[in-house]
């Protein structure tokens, strides 16, 4: 049996990023970048003006404060014809190019229009409300460096540089089974004795999270079809197995899943809840049995199977990401093992942690008023003030 600090170890030197792949710049979100982009233009790729108001030559209000109009108006996406000479000004909206002879743009406020003459009441500065072309973004400037974890706020950028696509690491593709004769599909009619599947909808909900799409499929602990359906999850990159990981007669996933060619890494970890975790390998295939109950498969989630998961998508920020708090009282879970505690947050005082009440590992309700897992050493415990680790998902 492995400690959890090695089982975590295990399973990210396991994980290996999948090879890049195009993707369109709106499915981009949360990817990491796998080339540079370099920009394929200018931004502004012409001088444009910046507000709704007149296009004219900065020199000409420093004689006066009266322009002829030139007729027309210069909309985003249209040129102007010609050049604009001296004493001339002519209407332009924001986005415009500025026509040959501008060099500055008057906001409409300080304005009068009459007849074919516009009066300013103030004078303006030589490039003053025009944005130059080129001034944001020079053509071949590169715009987003290789590594990046592509935001919401970078598919401006790629879009203006010209970019449908870029290279990204990909997505792992998903496999998730649930085991047993009681769990039915939630919203189905439920028999006297069966209970309804929270386990797969959570895990899903978790992977949607991080990228990856993949609806629960049960099975019951029936060797033949239980065999059936880990020999199609196996097409996956990830396969991740609720339940039949124990040492019960009908826990028989660890036998099927080596009769399939799935090796081993590790199986039992020192850590509650979750001991019964097994973690196993078919060549770049990576395998998670998690136990049945819901705290389990939560933390496995947050520890194990997450992390992979942008490990293999190439995210440099895969973690687990284990903050440090203060616990509110006495953390003393008795147990030879790494306890990870479940535990509300408070964020004032910073990161405090205090522990929450529950009924056992299937305490699904402890789990939805909790937003952490506090860690306590094995066999130990954490006094009242003092600091320790936790997993949270904020």
């Amino acid at each position: 049996m492995i400690t959890f600090e090695e089982a975590i170890k295990s399973v990210l030197a396991k994980a290996r990023p999948l090879p890049p792949e195009p993707v369109r710049i709106e499915e981009a979100v949360g990817r990491v970048l796998a080339e540079d982009v370099r920009s394929g233009v200018e931004m502004p790729p012409f001088d444009k003006s910046a507000v709704d108001g007149w296009a004219l030559r900065a020199a000409d209000l420093a004689r006066g404060r009266e322009l002829r109009r030139r007729p027309g108006l210069i909309q985003a996406g249209e040129g102007f014809t010609g050049a604009l000479k001296a004493g001339e000004c002519v209407k332009i909206m924001t986005g415009a190019p500025a026509p040959a002879g501008a060099d500055a743009v008057m906001m409409v406020e300080f304005s009068s229009e009459k007849g074919g003459a516009v009066n300013f009441s103030r004078g303006i500065k030589r490039g003053e409300n025009i944005a130059s072309r080129g001034e944001d973004i020079k053509k071949g400037q590169v715009v987003l460096r290789r590594g990046a974890v592509i935001g919401p706020q970078h598919i401006g950028v790629l879009a203006a540089a010209g970019r449908s696509h870029v290279r990204t690491g990909a997505l792992p593709s998903a496999a998730l089974v649930n085991t047993g004769g009681e769990i039915v599909t939630p919203g189905a009619r439920r028999p006297k004795f069966g209970i309804y599947n929270s386990n797969g909808p959570m895990l899903s909900a978790l992977l949607r999270r991080d990228g990856v799409i993949a609806a629960p499929e049960i099975v019951r602990d029936e060797p033949r079809k239980l065999r059936a359906a880990l020999a199609r999850a196996l097409r996956s990159d990830i396969v991740i197995i609720s339940g039949g990981v124990s040492m019960g007669d009908y826990d028989l996933v660890p036998g099927i899943l080596k009769s399939l060619g799935v090796k081993k890494v590790f199986h039992n970890v020192r850590v509650r809840p979750g001991k019964p975790m097994f973690f196993g390998v078919k060549g770049r295939r990576l395998v998670f049995g998690v136990p049945g109950n819901p705290l389990a498969n939560f933390l496995a989630y947050l520890a194990y199977i997450g992390p992979a998961i942008r490990k293999l998508a190439g995210r440099p920020d895969h973690g687990p990401d284990f903050l440090d708090g203060t616990c509110s009282v006495k953390f003393d879970p008795r147990t030879p093992r790494r306890a990870m505690m479940l535990s509300r947050l408070e964020s004032r005082p910073a990161h405090r942690l205090s522990p929450v009440d529950h009924s056992g590992s299937a305490d699904i309700l402890a789990l939805a008023g909790a937003r952490a897992f506090a860690a306590v050493p094995e066999g130990g415990s954490v006094k009242k003030g003092g600091r320790t680790k936790f997993l949270t998902w904020r």
